[in-house]
């Protein structure tokens, strides 16, 4: 199923659901209810994580470009051929760090797309955690291992099971308390679970259970 198909029916879900909702809380309701409808994709590619995509396939398009140039530059700084480069920020540790980096981009950009992309992802969850932790945000807290880990499962691996359901589901439980909005866990746990409910009615299906066992459910229609 396409994740157009499944927006649309994860915000249908959080529509339905806003009418006995505060109106403060509705479009906390259909953004938790749109993006729970995605979640299970971002062992993939998906409406959420395309721009982290689009900027890995720009590392592995120019980066070992990018990362000589600093390389070069880094070097020369060091060597003292550029001296206007000598400001009292500009330190021989600096330029050595910038020479790091422009190894680091040009290793990265050696990388496969997909490992670029889940290098990304990971970079991106431990800047929330930091600030989840910090801010005792528990919620983010699970989002963030959520966004940074699911990329590592093969496509329709960990992220459709129940067992995904069931740690979306408390995730869920820490935002609603956060937040306040009424039902908000159920709301989206129903629109998490509507995504894997239309997975399976593909031809693929889904490995609901696994790994206890790698059935394939599927809904015939």
């Amino acid at each position: 199923m396409k994740g157009r198909t499944h927006l649309t029916i994860g915000l249908g879900i959080g529509a339905v659901a806003s009418v006995s909702q505060a109106s403060e809380m509705i479009p906390v309701v259909l953004a938790v209810s749109a993006v729970a409808s995605l979640a299970p994709d971002l062992d993939g590619n998906n409406l959420l994580n395309k721009h982290v995509t689009k900027t890995a396939k720009q590392i592995k398009k120019g980066g070992q470009l990018v990362g000589g140039v600093i390389m070069v530059l880094s070097l020369a700084a060091y060597l003292n051929f550029l001296p206007f480069l000598d400001g009292e920020w500009f330190t021989q540790q600096n330029k050595l760090l910038f020479l790091a980096l422009g190894a680091i981009i040009i290793a990265l950009s050696m990388r496969s797309q997909e490992t670029l992309k889940n290098i990304l992802m990971t970079i991106l969850s431990l800047f929330l955690l930091y600030y989840a932790i910090t801010d005792e945000m528990w919620w983010l807290v699970l989002f963030a291992v959520y966004i940074g880990a699911a990329g590592w499962f093969p496509h329709r691996g960990f992220t459709h099971t129940i067992w995904a359901v069931v740690f979306w589901a408390y995730m869920s439980h820490l935002l609603e308390l956060s937040t306040g909005a009424e039902n908000l866990a159920i709301i989206s746990t129903m629109a998490y679970l509507s995504h894997i409910l239309g997975d399976m009615m593909t031809k693929k299906g889904v490995k609901f259970i696994a790994p206890i066992t790698n059935k394939v459910f599927k809904i015939r229609i």
